[in-house]
């Protein structure tokens, strides 16, 4: 295949679209080319091309630029659920079908049970703050005791969670590698602040890391967990981990009658072998 093919061009423009996707889940914000070119590992002045004919075939949407100013951009489907969002004007209301009133009140009935699918399903392809709702919410679901999403507070664990007397304290990433070791030496600087600060037990606390690896793949073909560094801090600290692909199916499990929620409790909290 020579370079330049059309193939590599698909490739390419396959990679930058990603790279926007992936830059605005890791930093909440929208990406310039420069965001772009580091992510997709393609130059800038060929990045800047594709680019710009990704915004021309609707594939992606120019938030900004000019000439001489970065050029910002979001993917196309984006920009379209964000103008759905518009705010219809107060006036509508008279202007409303009494049949779609009766509709929406079926829907809203529905939107809570859809909504606790759609959390559980963020377990196997979500990051950052969303999946950390999603391992909250499962781990709520399941009937832990005083389970805590500390996203207003980055000065503790991600999550926290009281499992028969003993305080849980839960790191998360969501990567498109193997969870690393930056987490576990968290964990081990959380269970240190608790028994320094607050006067805890070793034996009145357990370490969790819980990792949604190789995020972009189905969870079945995903390669190993952790790295071998990961795995060797975790030993070291004697802390637990679990992929959210387990807590996944332990859900599933519940939910299929084949598992009951005090054998979900037990078999979370035991985690999966470290290797």
């Amino acid at each position: 295949m020579k370079v330049g093919s059309k193939s590599d061009s698909g490739v390419e423009y396959k990679k930058v679209v990603e790279a926007v996707r992936e830059h605005i889940f890791q930093t909440h914000s929208f990406p310039q080319v420069t965001d772009i070119s580091k992510l997709a590992g393609i130059p800038k002045f060929r990045c800047a091309s594709i680019c710009n004919q990704l915004i021309g075939q609707k594939q992606l949407y120019k938030v900004f630029g000019g000439v001489g100013l970065p050029t910002v951009v979001l993917p196309y489907d984006m920009m379209q659920e964000v103008l759905r969002t518009q705010a219809k004007p107060k006036w509508m209301a008279k202007y409303s079908f009494k049949e779609k009133k009766d509709l929406n009140t079926q829907i809203k009935q529905l939107s809570g049970k859809v909504s606790e699918y759609e959390q559980f399903e963020r377990l196997l392809y979500m990051t950052d703050i969303p999946l950390q709702e999603a391992v909250a919410f499962a781990l709520g679901w399941l009937d832990f005791q005083d389970v805590k999403h500390h996203k207003e507070d980055t000065d503790n664990p991600d999550v926290t969670f009281i499992y028969e007397g003993i305080k849980a304290l839960v790191e998360i990433e969501g990567t498109t590698k193997a969870g690393d070791k930056s987490k576990a030496q968290q964990l081990d600087g959380w269970v240190k602040r608790e028994i320094v600060e607050f006067n805890k037990k070793a034996s009145e606390l357990n370490g969790f890391f819980v990792v949604n690896h190789f995020r972009e793949i189905e969870p079945e073909k995903r390669g190993e967990p952790l790295t071998t560094h990961a795995k060797e801090f975790l030993k070291l600290y004697q802390s637990h981990f679990f992929t959210t692909y387990f807590l996944f199916n332990i859900v599933k499990d519940v939910m299929d009658g084949s598992l009951s929620r005090e054998e979900a409790r037990k078999k979370v909290w035991e985690g999966e072998k470290i290797g």
